[in-house]
Order: C-alpha cells, then sequence, then structure tokens
C-alpha cells in the first residue's frame, strides 16, 4: 500500500464567524488540514505551538498588530506562507502587507475556487523555490 503525503496544515485567522467557517469547509474539502482561530491573539497562540505551512490572515483584527504576527512568524525556523485575505485594501496598504512578508493577497469575499487556486499557486511557487536552490 502506497504511503500518503502528509496533508498540508493552514491556520486560518479571522474574526468573522461566516468567513471562518467558509474557509475551513473550503479548504478541508480540497485536502487541507484546517485549524481556525477566531482572533489575533488565539491565531499568535497557534502558531507558537503549532507548525502551519500557510496562515490565512485578515487584513483587519481588531485585537492585535500585523506586525506582531509578521514578527513571529518571521523568527520561527519553518516559516508558514502567509495570504492576507482583503476587504478593501489600497495599493499602499497592499504594499505594506507585501513589504511584512505576504506572499499574495486575496479578496476575502472572492469566489472559493480563486482562494483555494491562490493556496496552491503560494505551494507550487514554493516548491519550485526549493528545488531551485
Amino acid at each position: 500500500m502506497e504511503k500518503q503525503a502528509a496533508k498540508r496544515r493552514i491556520l486560518v485567522i479571522d474574526d468573522d464567524e461566516q468567513v471562518l467557517m467558509t474557509l475551513e469547509c473550503v479548504l478541508e474539502n480540497a485536502g487541507y488540514e484546517t485549524t481556525v482561530a477566531w482572533s489575533g491573539q488565539e491565531g499568535l497562540a497557534l502558531l507558537r505551538s503549532n507548525e502551519f505551512d500557510l496562515v490565512l490572515l485578515d487584513d483587519y483584527l481588531r485585537d492585535i498588530e500585523h506586525e506582531e504576527i509578521f514578527g513571529e512568524i518571521r523568527a520561527m525556523a519553518n516559516q508558514p506562507l502567509v495570504i492576507l485575505t482583503e476587504s478593501s485594501l489600497t495599493p499602499e496598504t497592499r504594499r505594506y502587507f507585501i513589504n511584512l512578508g505576504a506572499a499574495a493577497i486575496v479578496r476575502k469575499w472572492a469566489p472559493c475556487e480563486e482562494i483555494a487556486g491562490e493556496i496552491r499557486k503560494c505551494f507550487s511557487d514554493c516548491t519550485l523555490k526549493a528545488l531551485a536552490a
């Protein structure tokens, strides 16, 4: 019997219940192991105690500054990719999040397949970079 590859682990950090439930369902159905955090602080605690391959991060969190989350990620030995889910960012704000370390930015209310496609693209790009190194 062939050994199955380990599922990629994704952490979704958002304070909107509908977004969390939708993304969790979509990502689980796409074959990812998905963990959800209802706040930035909860997400930070999960990042400190677990390894994730990717973080889907809301562009607006009431309880924490994004710099703190990105700072924690940059300090990790195994840094997860970060995709920011945005509701309405200006070009300047998009550049700011890319400079902080976001691998990509997707619209929060984009069709589920668009979000899943961006995740696949980020994982694929990461694999290509590792092979080229």
